[in-house]
């Protein structure tokens, strides 16, 4: 495929482009698959090129697609029409919205379009299995009388627009100029503002490999006292998510999948906090969202003391478990405005700690161990 070694760097300002190709073939997937989180899939032009503006990012100068070893003896699917080609289609909903929508600022700009065809990240005997769970994102986005597919076998296809990738993650969460227009134009359309002007967005209901901070209800409880209404998104349904990002004029929340939908649709006059929840450094792609998106610098608070992962594995930093410096989360957050003046929380306890990482332990059906947020002061 196409060498990212000399790629320039990631452009938010650049306009995009997109070609549109006769008799391309869809591969989604390879005989062998590569190890890892990449993907063996491609786009082959009429002479059985690859095409490579059809490679798929995950961040900027790191394809997830490879060329795929194609199986001779495969007779692909002969699909009529004109069909934008989205990319992957995730089922996690942070991959889902930042990488399977990131083609379709193209609807815009290519007429005639008879659906949308994704490479499917997983093998389903049924490939509407993984779409449908996502049906109400495209039906927010206007897309309910668009043809919506992941194949799991060849297809060859009449006519094919290929655009550029508009989003990501890494430097690609600031978005290229038509993908954040078209997704705050088809979202905000979706649902009006409707809700309070300060929320709390929690993680506290999330499985616990999602990963979080302890005792997160310790927060909730404390940001309730102060006038925040809590959040749960995962418990909505996506209009009233929307709904209520758009109503809210100041948000804390620690960084996590529901602020790249909040990113999108935000008021440009709200105020943002973000609490750094790990040790995987994930909250600078949403500082650089909400700054491109929306034009808001949030508030970084970064209070993360020790954090907890399965023992005996190697660990996966964005399902830690961090113990906040709850103190030190207050000051910021009354500096920053977000709290009275002078907000003084109570810091946990180790009777607290231990008990959380005992429940923890529980649900996880395995042990943690405890690791220092700064190795240096191990």
């Amino acid at each position: 495929m196409a060498d990212t070694s000399a790629l320039p760097p990631f452009a938010p300002d650049r306009p995009m482009t997109l070609r549109l190709l006769p008799k391309v073939t869809l591969v989604p997937w390879g005989l062998t698959d590569p190890p890892g989180a990449r993907r063996a899939a491609a786009l082959f032009d009429a002479a059985g090129q690859p095409i490579p503006e059809a490679e798929c990012w995950r961040w900027w100068g790191e394809p997830i697609t490879t060329l795929p070893d194609r199986d001779p003896a495969a007779t692909p699917e002969l699909l009529p029409g004109r069909w934008l080609f989205g990319g992957l289609f995730y089922g996690h909903f942070g991959h889902l919205l930042c990488e399977s929508t990131a083609r379709l600022w193209a609807l815009d700009h290519a007429p005639g379009i008879t659906g949308i065809l994704f490479h499917p990240k997983l093998r389903f005997t049924h490939e509407n299995r993984m779409i449908r769970d996502h049906l109400a994102l495209f039906q927010a986005l206007g897309l309910a009388d668009h043809h919506i597919r992941a194949p799991q076998t060849p297809v060859l296809v009449e006519e094919m627009v290929i655009p550029e990738q508009g989003f990501g993650i890494g430097d690609m969460a600031a978005g290229r100029p038509q993908y954040r227009a078209f997704m705050r134009d088809r979202l905000s359309r979706a649902a009006p503002p409707e809700g309070p002007d300060h929320i709390y967005i929690s993680r506290a209901r999330l499985p616990s490999k999602r990963g979080s901070v302890l005792l997160e209800t310790r927060i909730e409880a404390l940001m309730e006292q102060a006038g925040y209404t809590i959040f749960h998104p995962q418990e909505h349904p996506l209009t009233v998510q929307l709904a209520r990002y758009r109503a809210a004029r100041r948000i804390v929340a620690l960084d996590g999948s529901a602020l790249h939908l909040a990113a999108m649709v935000l008021h440009p006059e709200a105020q943002v906090a973000i609490l750094n929840r790990g040790p995987s450094q994930n909250i600078d792609d949403y500082l650089r969202q909400f700054r491109h998106f929306a034009g808001i610098d949030p508030a970084r608070i970064d209070a993360v003391r020790d954090y907890w992962f399965q023992a005996g594995r190697r660990v996966i930093k964005r399902e830690t478990h961090a113990l906040l410096d709850l103190p030190a989360v207050a000051a910021a957050l009354s500096a920053a405005g977000f709290l009275p003046p002078g907000t003084d929380w109570p810091a946990l306890t180790e009777a607290d700690i231990t008990a959380a990482i005992a429940d923890l332990e529980t649900r996880a059906g395995h042990p943690m161990t405890r690791y220092p947020a700064d190795p240096a002061h191990a």
